[in-house]
This record gives C-alpha cells, sequence and structure tokens, in this order.
C-alpha cells in the first residue's frame, strides 16, 4: 500500500541478518519492568493510560529516540466498549468479538485502520472515532475472497487488490461497492493512488500497471518480466512519492526501484542479503510527506527507512516479545494525520510527527502503530530513557540507526551467508503473495 497524502518461496528460513536483532530501547514509567512488558503487547486488553504502560523507541538508547511504539490490536474488543456484565450474561463473554486472523494491507483515514484479513473475505475497519468494527465486503456472487492491499483516495475513495478474484474492488467514501475492475489473467496485489491514477502491481504480467482510477481504464505500463533494474519478477509493494515518483519493491528480486511518472527508470537500490539496506522478503511500503521511503521485510521483522536517494537512515522494529516486537510483518501505511487518537500513548518527551501502521500475520501485535517524530523541546534522552536496553541472548546491542558511511557508497559488503535466492510466488507463509 502506498497512498498520498494519508499519508511477498523459500522453505528454510534465513539467517538473521546481524544489524537486524533488537536494536530497541525499552523504557518503563509507573509500574515493574514485568509488567510494562506484557501491558504493551497483550491482546484483547483494556489499553490503560499511557503512565501504566511499557515504551520502546528506536535507535537504541544513548542515540536521540526518532521512533515510538504505541500500541497494537488483534481483535475488535481492542477498540470497542466493554460489555456489561448483563451483556455477558444475555449474550456470551466473547459475543460479538472479531478477530484479525492474518493482516496484509493496511491504510488509515479518517480516524479509521483498514485492515486486508487474507482468511476474512473483507476488510476490516477499525474505526477508532466511533469505537466501532465492521466489515468493509461486497455482496453476492464474485465477491471479495482474499484481499491483499487497499489504497485510498483523497476523496475517501477506496481500492482493494484481491490478487484470488482477480480484481480491484472500489468502494466509496461510505464504504459501498460501487464498482470493480479486472481483466484476463489478472493478479493484483499492490495498490496506490496518486491524482487520478491508480497504480497496480500485477503477480501475472510482472509490470505495475497504471489505470484511470474512476473507470479501470489501463493508460500505461511500468516495467516488464525479468531481472534486470526496469524489470521485475514480482512486484508487490507500490507508492508514490509527494514528486509523483512511483516506487516498487521487487519481493524475489529483494529490489527497491523508482520510476518516473511516465515509467522511465530513475533509481535501484537493494538486494538479497543481511546488511543494511539489503532485503530478503520485503512486502509492502510507503512514503511520508517528506519524501522517506518505509519498507516492511517479513524476514527481518522490521521496517528500512531509506531518503529520496536511496540511501539507508535507520530500522525499527525486531522480533521478540517486547513491545512493538514484529512477527512476520506484511503491511505498512503512513498517515500524517490521526495523531489525537493516540496521544494517551505517546510519551510526554517524544514528539510524535507522523503515524506508522505496521501489520504482522502472527503473533498478538496483528496491527501495531508507532510514531515517527524526535525529542520534544526542552528534553533529553536522560528523559526517555530509565532502563538500559539489552540485547538477544544471542548477541550484541545494536543501535538503530545505520550510519550512512557504513553501508555507502557503494553496495553494502557481501555477508558470509546470504539467503538463497527464490523463484516463484513468495509464498512461504502460505498466502500467496
Amino acid at each position: 500500500m502506498w497512498s498520498r497524502p494519508h499519508h511477498e518461496n523459500a522453505t528454510t528460513p534465513p539467517r538473521r541478518a546481524p544489524w537486524a536483532r533488537a536494536g530497541v530501547a525499552l523504557v518503563l514509567l509507573g509500574t515493574t519492568l514485568g509488567a510494562g512488558l506484557l501491558g504493551g503487547c497483550a491482546a484483547p486488553t483494556d489499553t490503560g493510560p499511557a503512565k501504566d504502560r511499557g515504551y520502546s523507541f528506536w535507535p537504541q538508547f544513548p542515540a536521540e529516540p526518532r521512533v515510538q511504539f504505541l500500541v497494537s490490536y488483534r481483535y475488535s474488543s481492542d477498540i470497542t466498549p466493554a460489555q456489561s456484565r448483563f451483556d455477558d450474561l444475555i449474550y456470551g463473554k466473547d459475543s460479538g468479538v472479531l478477530p484479525i486472523n492474518k493482516p496484509y494491507g493496511v491504510e488509515f483515514w479518517n480516524g479509521r485502520i483498514y485492515v486486508c484479513d487474507i482468511k476474512n473475505p473483507g476488510v476490516v475497519v477499525l474505526d477508532l472515532a466511533k469505537k466501532q468494527t465492521r466489515v468493509m465486503r461486497t455482496n453476492g456472487l464474485g465477491g471479495m475472497q482474499q484481499p491483499t492491499d487497499i489504497a485510498i483516495a483523497e476523496d475517501g475513495t477506496k481500492y482493494v487488490a484481491d490478487a484470488v478474484r482477480g480484481v480491484v474492488f472500489v468502494f466509496d467514501a461510505n464504504e459501498r461497492h460501487t464498482r470493480s475492475f479486472g481483466r484476463d489473467g489478472f493478479k493484483p496485489v499492490g495498490v496506490a493512488v496518486d491524482g487520478d491514477r491508480l497504480y497496480v502491481s500485477d503477480f501475472t504480467s510482472n509490470r505495475v500497471l497504471i489505470m484511470d482510477r474512476a473507470d479501470g481504464t489501463v493508460i500505461g505500463e511500468i516495467g516488464e518480466p525479468g531481472g534486470e533494474d526496469g524489470q521485475f519478477v514480482r512486484p508487490l509493494g507500490v507508492g508514490t512519492t509527494p514528486s509523483g515518483d512511483v516506487v516498487v519493491g521487487d519481493v524475489i528480486r529483494c529490489r527497491l526501484q523508482v520510476f518516473g511518472p511516465s515509467g522511465e527508470l530513475l533509481n535501484a537500490v537493494g538486494q538479497i542479503g543481511d546488511t543494511a539496506g539489503s532485503f530478503v522478503r520485503p512486502k509492502h511500503l510507503d512514503v511520508d510527506e517528506d519524501g522517506l521511503i518505509y519498507v516492511v521485510d517479513a524476514s527481518f521483522n522490521n521496517v528500512q527507512v531509506f531518503n529520496e536517494k536511496g540511501q539507508v537512515l535507520m530500522f525499527f522494529g525486531s522480533s521478540g516479545t517486547h513491545p512493538g516486537a514484529m512477527d512476520l510483518p506484511a503491511g505498512l501505511a503512513i498517515s500524517e494525520t490521526g495523531l489525537e487518537y493516540f496521544k494517551p500513548y505517546i510519551h510526554p518527551a517524544f514528539q510524535a510527527e507522523r503515524l506508522i501502521f505496521v501489520t504482522n500475520q502472527f503473533g498478538a501485535n496483528k496491527v501495531s502503530v508507532y510514531a515517527m517524530g524526535q525529542l520534544a523541546e526542552g528534553f533529553t534522552t536522560d528523559d526517555i530513557i530509565s532502563v538500559v536496553p539489552s540485547a538477544e541472548p544471542s548477541g550484541e546491542p545494536v543501535p538503530g540507526v545505520i550510519p550512512l558511511e557504513d553501508v555507502l557508497p557503494g553496495e553494502p559488503e557481501t555477508p558470509a551467508e546470504t539467503p538463497a535466492e527464490t523463484t516463484g510466488e513468495p509464498a512461504a507463509d502460505g498466502d500467496g503473495a
């Protein structure tokens, strides 16, 4: 997913990149360490005030924090008001609780988190403003089967890619299904909106189709099948920059490519590997209003952040049980609005500037929310940190920020163990995308 301004066959898991270890500062205020870690991720639970919860920051102390984990969702009950005891007696204690099973693409718009659940023939809508949960779906034959991504235009029109049905479903601002775009042999897995254009990553043609978002007419193509720059093996994540360029991630080639609006190749970075700026299973991506590119990797269990030149700036996220841990992440979305809904979770010494949504196909943190920002004026890292972070038992602490001089210029050094490149469908997690 990638839309402005709202701003996936290895059978053996690859060796974990050494730079992708924890790299997280765990901070605790107003409670014990154990309680803070449990309180930060468990679901469904009472979310509680921020002072009773643990905090996670990236990069690791003593560097100044740039990303804070805020909260995660797993069930509809995480945002809806608790039932009364009378309702429990009448309807049952777990009545009406909708789980998020295997989330993929995600988007945020107008106080609502839209989650493509590939185990649910519809898009789960977590309405934070109304404290409601519902499913946006189609009716009758030929309906939605496996939504993989969603993009939302400024007017609220929603475009949902269904790789199994071979259709892009269109919903209006009120979540009513209005039309569908499809063609023979079509397998849409990623979508992005920019102006009147709809960009669709197609696993069948191994191209990015440029459509008129009003009627689905194909008005152009980006890339072609192949293993060279300007070509794709399996294009998945797609989006546009503030200047209108198109960024595409190839899940098999582990390559991030930037094209002009007409399809000319402008830049290409990344390769399979375990160094900063490399990938193993890059999934969806997004771009913020400053032009920073965020790419989620299901193998590294993190998100890498690149500047507009393709230089890796930092990463956040890691596997584990701490607040903000990732477990086979797939979807990612950036929002420049909506901070008011998460104010109770933001550390008082941290100035949040935008929201980052990441979906995880396993674990308790099915939809995790982070904030990108910086230290608030008048505060220091001493106001943030109270627990010195430690590395995983198997490794040393690794800062979240990777100095550019360590990886640029030129290609990252060849790792001692490079995961074998794979072919075919990127579906080691069983989802087909």
